[in-house]
Order: C-alpha cells, then structure tokens, then sequence
C-alpha cells in the first residue's frame, strides 16, 4: 500500500476553526449487519408503534461501483475535535498510515478547562492530587456505573500527556495556567462536593481549545498523517470476519470515497445533544433544559453512535451522564447558595452544592422556575458564604454571558452590586420594597413565599439547618429591605455518555464482546460517566478526552494493550 501523501497545505489555527461545536465526524451511515438493538435493554420495544428509530434499521451498503477514489491506510479518525485530533497526532508519529475525515470544514472545539493529574505545572506550583481518592470519587459520582479501568486510565497518564501539550503551547507562544477556584472544596467531607485542583487553561473560552487543537493537527501532518474536510462518513466496510476495515464517506462534490483502515477505525464523532430522538431515548432528563450552547444544530446528532450501532454495537447502560450547568443567563447570585424556592414559593433542598446539582434543581422544578432570594445585605453575606457558593457565582449563571457579550471582564468582573444591576436592567432579577410585593412580581404564591422566608429566617436564628441540613454559614437571613429574586436558568454543553466501550475502549456488542477494529473515544465513547457529570474534577471532560485519545490512537496504531 502507498504511502499518504500530506494532503492539505497548514492552516491558521484559529482562522481554520469557524465552528466551537464539540468534535463530530459523521453524517448518515450504514454498516454491514442487522438490527443490533433488538435486545439491548436501553431500547424501547417498537410494538406501540411501527416508526423505527434511526439506530434500528441500517441504509444499504454504499456499492462498490460508486466509489471513485480509495485511500490505504492503517488508522482511520473520524471527528475532528479534540479526542480525534489526539488519536490522530499519537497514531500518525508512530509511523503508521493515518487518515483522520471530518464532515464539517475544519477542526472543532470549544470549553474553557482540561483536567489532569501531575503535570508539571501543578508540580511547580507545589499541587499535589490524591490519585486514588480522585478516582474513587469519581467512581463513586457515577454510583458504581462507570468503568473505574478507564477513569484510572486517564489519571495514571494524564499528566505524561498533557507534559507533552503543555511543551507544543509553550514552544508556539502560549501559555498554561491552572484554573483558579476548583481547589475551593478540596477538602470537603462529601465527595459528591469535593473539587480537586485538576484544572489547566491553554487559553481563553475560544481561542484556547482552537489553537491546541490546532497544534495536534499540525503534529500529525508532519509525520504524514492525511487531514480530510468536508468528507462525511456513511458506511462502516467490515470484512467476512466480522472486523471493522473501514469506512465509506462522501465528498463536497457528492463523489464517495473508501479509506480502509488495516489496524482499526476510532470513531471520535461527539455527542448526540442535538439529536432529539436519542435524548429522549437514552437522557430524557435534558429535554427540561432552557436550551443548549451547541452554535452548530449540524454537528452533535449522534452519527457515531448510529454507525456503531449498525455495525452491531451497543450503548451504555443505565442512565447517561448529561454536563448541564446553570450558564449564559438567570438572573444575579443566582448559583450562590442563597434561599432558593421553586414556583409554589417553598423551600426544597439544600442550596449549597455543585452547578449540576443546581441544573437538576432547575430541571425537576414544577414548570421549570426557581429563584434564588435574598436581601439588601447580599454584597456582605456572599464574603461569609461557603467557598462552593463563592466558586459557583463567579463561574457560573449570568458572568459567563456578560462576558461572552463584552459587558463584563472575567480579569475584572466588578462587585456582586455591579452584577445585580446588569440583571435588574435585564429583568432577570427583581427587587420590591415587601416580601408581597417581591411574590408578585414572581408569580408565586404570596402567603407561601413569606411562610418559607420566615421558616428560614428562623433555622438562621438557630444557626442549625434542621429542615435540609445546609452549614451554618450558607444560612444567611433575609431580612433588609430591599428584597430580591433572581432566575436560575440550566443549559445543555454536552452528553458525555455513549457507546459501550471496554478498557481498551473497544466498542462492545452484544454479550458485551468487542467488535474487532471498531473503537470510540471522547464523547461518544460512554461507560466513563453515569448518572450525571461530576464536579469532582473540573475540566474532565476534555480532559479525558486529549488522554484517552493520545492513548488510543498510540495503541491501535502500534497494536499495543492500554
């Protein structure tokens, strides 16, 4: 077989990358088996009705005498973002042929943070993680439905790769810094609030994920691995064996074109967010968010998962893990742990926890209202909250809109009485002169609402949370004219569950038996989070997404063990 030629002349980081979509690869594709889904338990029986759903019927094959052009190589990506890319760099420097396609124009990503363990930025600034309590915690997180192999995986070797990252953005004039705050709960006794300072920034909110990315592309064409735009996969080429050989995928121009992959094809194709028949197959808990911050409704839609699932594979079992936070809006303080109630005016949890138990407070609200109360006295109660509440108000709820809009500067955001007046003048918060007039400008019910401020009002004179057990310094008293009501909002960033994977992130079928050359890394890849995203470990998700790709596309190339 030939030798691939490099293909497409460098780009600009930055000027490549017009969408901050999460990575995808995949358009409608076919593969060569049945119905794999007829007794995977998360599949819904079809007998109420005769509408199949996208996973249980695969196209026809693609015929070879509409392939027109076709490519030898040893690796096949398909994804751009940020795990693809990582497969791509690790495979094509080890020498083998390898070919990475995406559907979309260039590279994609976006986010803020990744996380790691011992990187030699946390060990000059004197950090040091408890490996082992971080993974229980996060095994822990998941109630023991992850897989403990993969999430280890990532902390024995995320600080070897990301040592290597953090040298390519030096060397190219960038910085790495450590996230500022994750480290607020470190030591808290209840590991489902328990933050480890796991966080690097290799930029800004845009810029930064971009230009790492745009690195890693650039590594691997220098050792000859092939980039290919514009290229939308369709098919998944199997061999008589069984074993995933390759794959189909058409062009801009409609031809179709056959990369066969000798060693393994990754799939790399991101989420399925912005599929609304998946999330209400696998995630339904996410149809009660406001929105999502996907920018691109044509990359997110679970193609991966679709071809996986024709070629015979499965998903995940029990419940997917949906990453929503309380972002880009609500109203001021409204992610502190200030007095919440929902839209009957009652008290109904512990205020003080993490920004995805926030969204599910949102989430599983009667009609999806929450408010968070508070009075006059806000700017000096915040300074004695707990370091969580802190953590969250400045990282969350309307700061990461004014500053995504230019109003504020994340370097220097202003007072909480700066925030608040941006919200008054949005209407997202509210203020009144009474508690009655604060219900009715709410919509609540009046005589609930002052019931419930006044039961709080007591359990702060207590200086005991008897009704739902929130510390002593989170009970801050509402009791200074004005008063003030802010929204809480919860949005979509990504569902990070997908296919059922091993340790070696094979892409499993039935009876749990690996698909031999199939394999599916970042967030299509699933059995690393469960039940909800944790916060024990901030920036994970793309976290794992560099590690676990650097690692993968190393080992199909090389055709070594994880």
């Amino acid at each position: 077989m030939e030798k691939i030629s490099r293909p497409i002349e460098r780009r600009s980081f930055l000027k490549g990358a017009a969408s901050l979509g999460a990575a995808v690869g995949l358009g409608s594709l076919v593969a060569c088996g049945g119905n794999p889904q007829a007794s995977e338990p998360n599949a819904k029986s079809s007998s109420a009705s005769d509408k199949k759903r996208s996973w249980e019927t695969a196209p026809d094959a693609i015929a070879e005498s509409e392939i027109s052009e076709t490519i030898e190589a040893d690796v096949v990506v398909v994804g751009a973002g940020m795990a693809g890319m990582a497969s791509f760099m690790y495979a094509a420097e080890t020498g083998a042929r390898t070919v990475l396609i995406e559907k979309t124009s260039s590279y994609n990503g976006r986010g803020l943070d990744f996380a790691a363990v011992d990187t030699r930025v946390q060990r000059e600034a004197g950090i040091a993680i408890d490996k082992g309590k971080l993974v229980d915690d996060l095994v822990k997180s998941s109630g023991y439905k992850a897989n403990g192999s993969l999430i280890k995986l990532w902390a024995d070797h995320s600080g070897e790769i990301f040592d290597r990252l953090i040298d390519m953005t030096e060397s190219d004039g960038g910085q790495v810094t450590l996230g500022s705050g994750s480290s607020a709960s470190a030591d808290a006794e209840d590991f489902t609030t328990r933050t480890y300072p796991t966080d690097h920034m290799f930029g800004g909110l845009v810029e930064g994920p971009l230009a790492l990315i745009g690195r890693m592309e650039a590594a691997g064409k220098e050792s000859d691995g092939q980039v290919l735009y514009d290229t939308k996969a369709e098919q998944l080429v199997k061999d008589d064996s069984g074993k995933v050989v390759g794959v189909v995928a058409s062009k801009k121009d409609g031809s179709y074109l056959k990369v066969n992959a000798s060693k393994g094809v990754i799939l790399a194709t991101g989420d399925y967010g912005n599929n609304p028949e998946m999330v209400e197959e696998w995630c339904p808990l996410v149809k009660n968010a406001e929105g999502s911050v996907y920018p691109n409704p044509d990359v997110n839609v679970g193609d991966g998962i679709n071809m996986a699932l024709w070629a015979g594979g499965t998903v995940q079992s029990g419940s997917h893990a949906a990453m929503v936070h309380p972002i880009f809006g609500g109203g001021a303080m409204s992610t502190a742990s200030f007095l919440k109630v929902n839209s009957n005016g009652k008290r109904f949890c512990n205020e003080n926890t993490t920004l995805p138990g926030i969204s599910n407070m949102y989430m599983t609200s009667p009609d999806r209202v929450v408010w968070s109360i508070f009075d006059a006295d806000f700017e000096e109660q915040m300074a004695k909250m707990s370091a969580l509440s802190n953590y969250n108000n400045n990282t969350a709820g309307p700061l990461t809109k004014y500053f995504s809009e230019g109003k504020m500067d994340p370097a220097n955001p202003g007072s909480p009485t700066d925030v608040v007046n941006l919200c008054l003048d949005e209407g997202t918060t509210v203020k009144a002169d009474t508690i009655e007039e604060l219900a009715a400008a709410i919509g609540v019910p009046g005589e609930s609402l002052a019931e419930t401020i006044e039961r709080y009002n007591e359990l702060v004179e207590l200086g005991t949370d008897e009704d739902f057990g929130k510390d002593a310094a989170d009970l801050q008293p509402i009791k200074t004219a004005p008063f003030f009501a802010s929204s809480l909002t919860a949005k979509v960033l990504v569902i990070a569950s997908g296919l059922n994977v091993n340790d070696q992130m094979q892409v499993l079928g039935e009876d749990d038996a690996p698909i031999d050359g199939l394999y599916a890394v970042g967030n299509v890849m699933g059995n690393f989070f469960a039940n909800d995203y944790p916060i024990c470990a901030p920036g994970l998700s793309h976290g794992r997404c560099l590690t676990l790709g650097a690692l993968l596309g190393n080992a199909v190339a090389t055709e070594a063990k994880l």
